[in-house]
C-alpha cells in the first residue's frame, strides 16, 4: 500500500466553486428569460392601453354625436353639423380598428359584433332624424328624439364600451400581475442562488479554514486569496443584481414614458409621435411645419419649469454645460428653454438662423451628432462657433406625428467631444418627454381655444336669445320664472324682463288648469307643444304657440326651457282659410264639381268637391292618376295625357272633354269637361297642373238634341227656299207666257223687267238650298250669276262685257235680297238706257268690304252718262223708286255720278253688323 504525502489532503473547493458558478449561471439564465416575459408583459400592457384608448375615443365621438345633434335640433344652427359629420366619418373607422386590436379575444370580438348593429342603428337613427328635421322641420325632429329610443342606444353603446373596457382592465391587471410575478421569481431566484453559491464558498472556505493547520505559510496565503477571490465574486454578483434591478426598473420608465407619448400624441393628432420623421432636405419656410409650429403655441411664450426640468435633466445626465430647447421658423430661432445659455441670448431666448445648428436637425429631420464642430466643414465659420463657443453638438429632432420637425432637443459641450451611443440614448429618452411636453401645452392651447370658441358662440345665442322676436323662458320646477327675453316681456305687456323675474306663470294663461297639464306632460314626455289663449298684464288676450322642454343642470335640478309666438294673425289666416275652403267646397258640390291638384312626375292627386263622390271613384282613383286615367275612354285618354305633358310656358293651360266610365266600371258613359293650367319657375322648370274638372253629360246631350233640331230645321228651311224659289219660277213663267201674248212694246218691257225681279228674288233662294249655310249668301258669286241672267235676258252677250272686280263677302239674307234688287234695277236701267245703242258696252260691278262694317258696291258702265239736271229722288220711274225705298230699308246710301271711264255710276254703301260680315 503506497504511503500518502504528509501534507496530501482532497481540498473540496474545486467542486463547490464550480457548482457555484453553474448556480451563477443558472441564475443569469432565470433572469433573463424572467426580464424576457416583463418586457412581454409591457409590450400586452401598451396593446391594452392602445385598446383602451381606442374604447375612450369611440365614446367620446358618440357623445360628441350625440350632443350635436341635440344641440342642432334644439339651436337649428348648422354648425352643430360640422362636429357630427366628423364624429360620423370616425365611428365606423374606430369600430374596424377595435376589431383590428382585439383580433385574438374572442369575448371582445363577439362584444364588437353586438357594438355594430348598434352603431349602425343609431347612425340610421340619427341620417333619419336629421332628414325629418331638413322636410319637416325642427318641431318633428325633437319629437322624434323624445319618442324615439335613442337614449337606450346610446346607453346599450355605452354599457358594451364599459364592458370592453373593463375586459380590457382585467386583462392589464392579468398583466401586471404577471410581470410583478416574474419580477418576484426573478428576485427570489438571484436570492437564493446568491446564497447557495455564498453557501457553497462558505463551505469551501470552512473547509480550507480545517486544513489551515496542516498548510504551511504558502497554503494560508493562498487560502487567504481564495476567500478574498470568493468574496470579491459575491459582490460582483451582488453588483449585478442591482444592475439588473436598475435596468429592468429604466426599462420599464421608458416604455411606460414612451407609451404615454404616444397616447399624448394620438389624442391629438391621431398617430404616435416620432423622433425622426421629416424627409430629407425639407424647407424651413415649409407652410405646413411653419402652421404646426404656430398649432403648438410655444413660439415667444414665457419660460415654464416644466420644460427647463428637462434642460437641466439632460445637462446633468451627459455632464455639458450648455442643453437648449431650439423651436426654428423660417428667420430665427427660439428657445423654448435654455440651461447654461450665456448673456445676452439668455435674455433674448432667440439668435438668428446663422447661430443656428439646430436648422440642420430640422432640414434633415435627423439626429446631428457633431463632435467637432471647427472640424466640420458647414460649422467652422458659424458664429455659433466663433461667438457661442460651440466645440461639440448632439442633437435629436422634435417631431409631430404628420412629419413636420418643430425644432430640436440639443446639448453643447464647449470642447470636442466623442458622443457615446448612451449619451444619444439618454438624450432620446428625455427628447420623449420633451415631445410629451409639447403634446400636453399643444392639448391645453387646443382645449383653451375651444372653450374660448364655446364661450362666444355661448355669448352670441344668449344675445340671439336676448334680441329675438321669439318669445324666450325658463321655469322652475315651481311655475316660476327664472328668465325670459325682452320679446316675451313685451308679448305680454312689461316694460322690461327684469319685472317677470320670480312671478308665476299661471297667470299669464286664460286657463288656469293649463299650466299644471303643461307640466304633467313635461314631466312624462320630456316636452309638448299647445296652442293657447294668453292674457297679458292690461288684461287682453292673444292667441300663442308654446314648445317646451324639460331639461336638468349639474346639480339635477328639473327646469323648463319654452319658446312663445304670437300666432292671433295665423289663427285669423287660418279662420279666414277655412271660410274659403267651405265656400269653395260648397261651390263646388252647388256646381258638382272638382277642384285638383296633379303632380305630374308622381302621379299624385289631390281633388276637393263632390264630383268624384258622384262618380263612385274609389279612394286610389282619387289620389293616383293611372287609376283615374284607366276609366276613361280609351278613344279620348291619349288625347287627355298629351294635352296634360304638352303643356308649356308658351301654353300653360288646356280644355279638354272626355268621356268617363261611371260607377264601378260596369255603368255608362259620362262626358267630363276638364280646364286645367300648369305653373313654371322662372327658369321655365315645370310645377304642378291646377284644374277644375265639372260633369257636362247633360250639356252634351242637350246640344246633340239641339244639333239634331237644328239639323232638321236647315233640311226645313232647304226645303222651304226650294218651294220659294220654285214658286217664283212659277210666278217667272207666268209672266212670260203673260208677256208673250201681248202686242204692246211697252207693256212687254214692264212685264221683262218684273220677270227679271222675280229672277233676282228667285236666285236667292235657289243659292241659300244648295248651300250649307242658310243664315248668309256668297254675294260676290250671287252678283256674277245675277249679271249673267240679266245680260241673257236682254240678249247683250255680244254687245256688252260685263267686268267683275268683286271681293268674296257674305251677306245675311235680310241684306242680300233688297241689295239684289238694287242691283238688278242698276243693272236693268244700264243695259236698257246706256248701253242698248253700243256694240263695245262695258258694264262694271264692284264689291269690296268698307270697313269692319260695311260694305261699297258700284254699278258703272261707258255709255252717254246721266243728265246734267238728273235727281235720283225726283225720278218717276219704278226702278229708281225701288232703289230708293230699298236702300232706305237696309240705311244705305246712294250717289249717281260720272264713271271715271265716261258713262254713269252708281256708288252705294251699306252698313251691315261686323258679325253678319264674312270673308270667305
Amino acid at each position: 500500500m503506497p504511503l500518502r504525502p504528509p501534507f496530501s489532503v482532497r481540498l473540496p473547493f474545486p467542486r463547490a466553486i464550480a457548482v457555484a458558478l453553474v448556480l451563477l449561471l443558472a441564475v443569469a439564465a432565470v433572469a433573463l428569460w424572467t426580464q424576457r416575459r416583463v418586457a412581454d408583459a409591457g409590450e400586452l400592457r401598451r396593446h391594452t392601453l392602445q385598446v383602451r384608448l381606442e374604447v375612450a375615443a369611440f365614446g367620446n365621438d358618440v357623445k360628441d354625436l350625440s350632443r350635436a345633434v341635440r344641440g342642432f335640433t334644439i339651436s337649428g344652427q348648422d354648425d352643430w353639423l360640422e362636429p357630427y359629420r366628423s364624429a360620423r366619418e370616425r365611428l365606423p373607422q374606430r369600430l374596424q380598428r377595435l376589431r383590428e386590436l382585439t383580433a385574438g379575444q374572442p369575448a371582445q370580438q363577439r362584444r364588437l359584433e353586438q357594438l355594430g348593429p348598434l352603431l349602425l342603428g343609431y347612425l340610421r337613427f340619427v341620417d333619419e332624424l336629421l332628414n325629418a328635421a331638413a322636410h319637416e322641420g325642427m318641431a318633428s325632429a325633437r319629437q322624434r328624439i323624445a319618442t324615439g329610443s335613442t337614449r337606450h342606444m346610446v346607453n346599450d353603446i355605452d354599457a358594451l364600451l364599459h364592458e370592453l373596457d373593463a375586459e380590457e382592465l382585467r386583462l392589464l391587471a392579468e398583466y401586471e400581475q404577471t410581470a410583478q410575478d416574474r419580477t418576484d421569481l426573478n428576485t427570489a431566484v438571484t436570492i437564493l442562488g446568491s446564497l447557495l453559491s455564498l453557501g457553497l464558498v462558505a463551505w469551501a472556505g470552512v473547509a480550507l479554514q480545517r486544513n489551515v493547520g496542516r498548510l504551511r505559510g504558502s497554503v494560508e496565503r493562498l487560502a487567504r486569496a481564495r476567500s478574498a477571490e470568493s468574496q470579491a465574486m459575491t459582490r460582483l454578483q451582488q453588483t449585478q443584481a442591482s444592475l439588473y434591478a436598475a435596468n429592468d426598473a429604466l426599462q420599464a420608465q421608458a416604455d411606460h414614458l414612451t407609451e404615454l407619448n404616444d397616447a399624448l400624441w394620438q389624442w391629438i393628432g391621431g398617430a404616435p409621435a416620432r423622433l425622426a420623421v421629416a424627409a430629407p432636405n425639407s424647407r424651413l419656410d415649409d407652410p405646413e411645419r411653419l402652421a404646426a409650429l404656430r398649432r403648438t403655441g410655444l413660439m415667444d411664450s414665457e419660460p415654464e419649469e416644466s420644460f427647463d426640468r428637462f434642460t437641466r435633466l439632460a445637462a446633468h445626465s451627459l455632464q455639458v454645460p450648455l442643453c437648449l430647447i431650439s423651436l426654428v421658423d423660417e428667420r430665427r430661432q427660439f428657445f423654448k428653454s435654455a440651461y447654461g445659455l450665456p448673456e445676452p441670448w439668455a435674455s433674448l431666448r432667440q439668435t438668428p438662423l446663422s447661430h443656428a445648428i439646430c436648422q440642420y436637425v430640422v432640414t434633415s429631420g435627423q439626429v446631428q451628432e457633431i463632435a467637432d464642430t471647427r472640424a466640420d466643414a458647414r460649422l467652422r465659420d458659424s458664429p455659433a462657433v466663433t461667438e457661442l463657443g460651440v466645440g461639440a453638438y448632439l442633437g435629436v429632432p422634435l417631431a409631430t406625428p404628420d412629419g413636420q420637425v418643430l425644432g430640436s432637443f440639443c446639448v453643447i459641450d464647449h470642447q470636442p467631444r466623442a458622443w457615446r451611443a448612451q449619451d444619444r440614448a439618454t438624450l432620446e429618452r428625455i427628447g420623449q418627454s420633451v415631445l410629451a411636453g409639447i403634446a400636453v401645452r399643444m392639448q391645453l392651447h387646443e382645449l383653451e381655444r375651444r372653450v374660448a370658441e364655446r364661450t362666444a358662440e355661448a355669448k352670441r345665442l344668449a344675445e340671439a336669445i336676448q334680441h329675438s322676436l321669439t318669445g324666450f323662458s325658463i321655469v322652475d320646477r315651481q311655475g316660476r320664472f327664472t328668465y325670459v327675453n325682452d320679446a316675451y316681456a313685451h308679448m305680454w305687456g312689461y316694460a322690461s324682463a327684469h319685472s317677470l323675474i320670480g312671478a308665476e306663470v299661471s297667470g299669464h294663461c286664460v286657463d288656469s288648469t293649463l299650466t299644471a297639464r303643461i307640466a304633467a306632460d313635461l314631466h312624462a314626455r320630456g316636452s309638448c307643444r299647445v296652442d293657447f289663449t294668453a292674457r297679458r298684464r292690461d288684461g287682453s288676450t292673444f292667441e300663442a304657440l308654446l314648445d317646451a322642454h324639460r331639461t336638468q343642470d349639474e346639480g339635477g335640478r328639473e327646469f323648463h326651457i319654452s319658446t312663445v309666438v304670437d300666432i292671433t294673425e295665423r289663427k285669423r289666416a287660418e279662420q279666414a282659410l277655412r271660410m274659403s275652403e267651405e265656400r269653395l267646397r260648397l261651390a263646388l258640390e252647388a256646381g258638382c264639381m272638382d277642384a285638383f291638384e296633379l303632380d305630374l312626375v308622381t302621379g299624385v292627386v289631390l281633388r276637393i268637391g263632390s264630383l268624384q263622390a258622384a262618380l263612385g271613384l274609389a279612394l286610389e282613383e282619387q289620389h293616383l292618376l293611372k287609376p283615374f286615367l284607366k276609366r276613361v275612354h280609351p278613344d279620348d285618354r291619349s288625347a287627355l295625357v298629351a294635352a296634360m305633358e304638352g303643356l308649356s310656358p308658351a301654353q300653360p293651360s288646356y280644355r279638354a272633354e272626355y268621356r268617363f266610365r261611371d260607377g264601378d266600371g260596369d255603368g255608362g258613359w259620362r262626358w267630363l269637361l276638364e280646364r286645367s293650367q300648369r305653373s313654371f319657375g322662372p327658369a321655365g322648370e315645370p310645377g304642378r297642373i291646377t284644374g277644375v274638372t265639372m260633369d257636362i253629360t247633360e250639356r252634351r246631350h242637350d246640344e246633340e238634341a239641339m244639333r239634331t233640331s237644328l239639323a232638321e230645321k236647315e233640311v226645313l228651311l232647304q226645303e222651304v227656299h226650294h218651294r220659294v224659289k220654285n214658286n217664283l219660277q212659277v210666278v217667272t213663267s207666268l209672266l212670260q207666257l203673260q208677256r208673250r201674248q201681248l202686242r204692246d212694246p211697252a207693256t212687254q218691257a214692264v212685264f221683262t223687267e218684273t220677270e227679271n225681279r222675280v229672277r233676282a228674288m228667285a236666285l236667292v233662294h235657289q243659292r241659300l238650298y244648295q248651300q250649307s249655310t242658310l243664315s248668309s249668301l256668297d254675294f260676290a258669286d250671287y252678283l256674277r250669276s245675277l249679271g249673267a241672267q240679266l245680260m241673257q235676258s236682254f240678249g247683250s252677250e255680244r254687245s256688252v262685257r260685263v267686268e267683275y272686280r268683286v271681293k268674296p263677302l257674305r251677306l245675311p239674307i235680310g241684306t242680300a235680297i233688297p241689295l239684289g234688287l238694287i242691283v238688278t234695277e242698276l243693272i236693268t236701267n244700264a243695259l236698257k238706257y246706256a248701253l242698248a245703242q253700243r256694240s263695245d258696252g262695258v258694264l262694271g260691278i264692284e264689291l269690296a268690304s268698307d270697313g269692319p262694317q260695311g260694305l261699297a258696291l258700284s254699278i258703272s258702265d261707258n255709255g252717254p252718262g246721266l243728265p246734267a239736271d238728273f235727281d235720283p229722288t225726283r225720278s218717276a220711274g219704278l226702278g229708281m223708286r225701288l232703289v230708293q225705298m230699298l236702300s232706305r230699308q237696309i240705311g244705305a246710301t246712294v250717289d249717281f255720278g260720272a264713271s271715271p271711264g265716261g258713262g254713269a255710276c252708281c256708288r252705294l254703301r251699306a252698313p251691315i253688323r261686323k258679325e253678319e260680315a264674312v270673308v270667305a
